[in-house]
């Protein structure tokens, strides 16, 4: 099955933070970004672009829901 967006963060902190979260659910993901992750020097760092999260298409509602509730405004 095709992976889903579901979401776009500011950096890489957040990203990691909502994929434990999905994890915990029992729904795996997949970050895609720019920046060079926790081993770079801008892993902490706004990125132009963001950092985006995807899901397994099935999952997406189901992941949607969830980090709307806890990362809302973000």
């Amino acid at each position: 099955m095709a992976l889903v967006l579901v979401k776009n963060f500011p950096d890489r902190m957040y990203a990691d933070r909502a994929r434990q979260t999905l994890r915990q659910e029992g729904i795996e993901s997949v970050i895609q970004s720019p920046d060079p992750g926790i081993f770079g020097a801008g892993s902490m760092v706004s990125t132009p672009r963001g950092v985006d999260l995807y899901v397994e298409g099935e999952d997406a509602e189901e992941a949607k829901a969830l980090l709307n509730d806890v990362f809302d405004g973000i």
